[in-house]
């Protein structure tokens, strides 16, 4: 029974390697909370794979529990640019043209 839930245990760590380098790759600004225990929220049990949202976080049921991914805030950007609110975060544009997007120099989580 061992080397089968140490084979589980591999795979959610390979799992979460994976979840972890898709954020770092598509530049997504996040931090990553792991909740251990039962896949729960709001008495609502949710199986391994499965996916839901906690308010504008972003939850991975696996094995081990779950992981959720929380939104960063950008804390500073350039003069000519703007922070604007959105749904579950911010966008960093510019002030002559908020339809183009401006690199944050900071993020806080």
């Amino acid at each position: 029974m061992a080397p089968v839930r140490c084979l589980w245990c591999w795979l959610a760590l390979l799992w979460a390697v994976c979840l972890l380098l898709t954020l770092i790759l598509s530049s997504s600004e996040a931090a990553i909370y792991h909740h251990p225990g039962k896949c729960k929220y709001k008495d609502k049990l949710f199986k391994v794979g499965e996916t839901f949202t906690r308010g504008c976080d972003k939850c991975y049921c696996h094995e081990l529990g779950f992981t959720c991914f929380t939104p960063m805030k950008p804390t500073s950007w350039p003069k000519k640019c703007m922070r604007i609110p959105i749904d579950c975060g911010y966008r960093i544009v510019y002030r002559e043209n908020p339809e183009k997007e401006c690199r944050a120099y900071s993020w806080i989580g």
